[in-house]
């Protein structure tokens, strides 16, 4: 029998620390509006109440998440995936397994400390997880996540029939293939050719509490009502622009170092894992047969470098965005995901023209509703530079219809755009 299955064949329960974390969830779900009602009116007893009933809540509400730890319990049967929970009423619920899209598993923070791990399993035609194990081992995750990308290991059609009392083949390896390893260098391009325009929104709170900011950088500003008032922005918005920019390179850094540190795709059987982040360690595994298609974007930056952003929708929730990828990466996974004669190597339909003047009728409407806004203040003559978005809209839009491609083949569609 695969250990896997055997492992979770019986009966098996969250880490006895679950208890904790299902005591924070508990007051999570509580809600902020009422726990502050409850603190109001709690302060308004007196200290005599207060020793009597701090100790009282305290110890029934532990007990309650001890009980719903010991409630809860999941295996791993003809199939299905059995879990039972409650406190007070029961909940059984069973999951088969083929319509399971997903397992991941997360290693938060306070997760690590405690050397346990959370579970969620994505099912087709959820909106959310399905199932969600808290602080269970990794080796009882991985195994569950193993059944579930290693689909075919479980269904019995598969097993070779044994005569009676003969003992069964032993199982073969399981053949694991890295797909791709996301190097350090690697993620500081990443982060470098996203675009900044996150950054660029710190300009508003800026603007808003202007004075503020200059009174804490100790700036002089200049006098916008002498004779040239204009010719400070010359260099003072250009200067704020580029530091608002670099924050956003900055952010973005941030952001994809915590969320991408070590980036692993594996290969194991027919599914993929993916495995990466820093702090919080999150792996997700699912079969290639779940795959819907293969999206690769890149902008100017990232061509330049080689690399693209590429992302596998899965049914539900278990999509595999892998950032950064190069083209080597990018011909392997693509041979892995779609079938040889669904790669389309010439794309030669074109969409309609008709788009342009769509595009270009609302730009119209739009800018011409502002320009006469701005023209009835005091911008005066100033606001028909807004009319220019017009022309910059038509050229943009004229290209890019000009330039979108798409092919049908047997078994599926693609295109091409920018």
């Amino acid at each position: 029998m695969n250990p896997d299955l055997l492992l979770l064949s019986e009966p098996r329960r969250q880490a006895p620390i679950a208890v904790i974390f299902l005591a924070i969830r508990a007051i999570g779900r509580i809600g902020i509006a009422q726990l502050i009602v409850i603190v109001l009116f709690v302060s308004r007893l007196p200290t005599s109440a207060l020793v009597i009933a701090i100790p009282v809540v305290g110890l029934a509400w532990l007990a309650g998440a001890v009980l719903a730890w010991w409630r809860f319990t999941f295996l791993v049967a003809d199939d299905e995936l059995r879990v039972t929970r409650g406190v007070l009423s029961q909940d059984r619920l069973t999951v088969p397994l083929e319509r399971v899209q997903s397992a991941s598993i997360e290693q938060r923070l306070l997760h690590r400390l405690a050397n346990v791990v959370n579970v969620s399993v994505d099912t087709a035609g959820a909106s959310q997880a399905e199932v969600e194990i808290d602080a269970i081992g990794r080796p009882v995750a991985e195994a569950l996540q193993r059944v579930v990308a290693d689909r075919s290991a479980t269904t019995a059609s598969t097993s070779p029939t044994v005569a009676e009392g003969e003992l069964p083949p032993p199982a073969p390896p399981v053949v694991e293939r890295q797909v791709l390893q996301r190097s350090t260098r690697r993620l500081l391009i990443t982060g470098l050719t996203r675009p900044a325009f996150a950054g660029l929104a710190l300009l508003v709170p800026i603007i808003a509490f202007g004075e503020e900011v200059v009174d804490l950088l100790n700036i002089d500003p200049p006098d916008i009502d002498g004779p040239d008032p204009a010719l400070w922005m010359l260099w003072l918005l250009p200067a704020v622009i580029v530091i608002i920019t670099i924050l956003g390179l900055l952010g973005n850094l941030l952001q994809i170092v915590l969320t991408e540190w070590n980036l692993n795709l594996t290969l194991r059987e027919r599914g993929f894992v993916r495995e990466a982040g820093l702090l919080a360690r999150r792996s997700t595994a699912t079969t290639i047969d779940r795959v819907q298609h293969l999206d690769v974007r890149r902008n100017p930056l990232e061509a330049r470098f080689g690399i693209q952003r590429v992302t596998l929708p899965t049914i539900g929730q278990g999509d595999l965005k892998l950032p950064g990828t190069d083209d080597a990466e990018l011909a392997d996974v693509r041979s892995l995901v779609l079938d040889p004669d669904t790669i389309v190597h010439t794309l030669d339909r074109r969409i309609s023209p008709i788009g342009v003047f769509r595009d270009v009728r609302n730009a119209a409407v739009g800018s011409v509703l502002v320009a006469v806004g701005l023209l009835l203040s005091s911008v005066g003559l100033w606001s028909l530079l807004v009319l220019l978005i017009v022309p910059w809209v038509w050229a943009t839009s004229r290209r890019r219809h000009r330039l979108h491609r798409w092919g049908l083949v047997s078994k599926g569609i693609a295109q091409h755009h920018q």
